[in-house]
């Protein structure tokens, strides 16, 4: 079975500083990694204001991991993520269908606009005054 793309986003707690907050994404790395999968990169959105209150917070600090694993491995990162101090709310997603997707739709673009450059141009329309009787 190949790798598959998995997309970790989690919301810590706000009132975690920053450098509570690094060990928090480096303890949700040292999960993904036991379980055999390669995090590709992570991303510190920052503070930002939720959709809704969570545990009666109003803000938290989002972070995104983007990892290559086996299908099914991150399902103990999701049972860890579950009682883990800190993480208001996390959600794991397999983004590499919408991937494969996309670029099967980009490829088949590309194809059809090569084509239309290819038809040669209709013939200009002639204005009755132009022609000669």
């Amino acid at each position: 079975m190949s790798d598959r793309t998995y997309e970790i986003l989690f919301i810590a707690h706000p009132d975690l500083g920053e450098t509570e907050v690094d060990a928090l994404i480096n303890l949700v790395q040292g999960y993904v990694e036991k379980e055999g999968a390669r995090v590709q990169r992570v991303e510190r959105w920052g503070k930002k204001r939720l959709a809704y209150v969570i545990h009666k917070q109003r803000e938290g600090s989002y972070v995104l991991i983007v990892a290559e694993a086996k299908g099914g491995a991150l399902k103990e990162v999701d049972r860890r993520l579950r009682v883990t101090d800190g993480v208001l709310k996390f959600i794991i997603v397999r983004v590499d269908e919408e991937l494969r997707k996309a670029e099967g739709r980009r490829q088949r673009r590309v194809k059809d606009d090569s084509k239309k450059r290819e038809r040669p141009a209709p013939p200009a329309p002639v204005d009755a005054e132009e022609v000669e009787l």
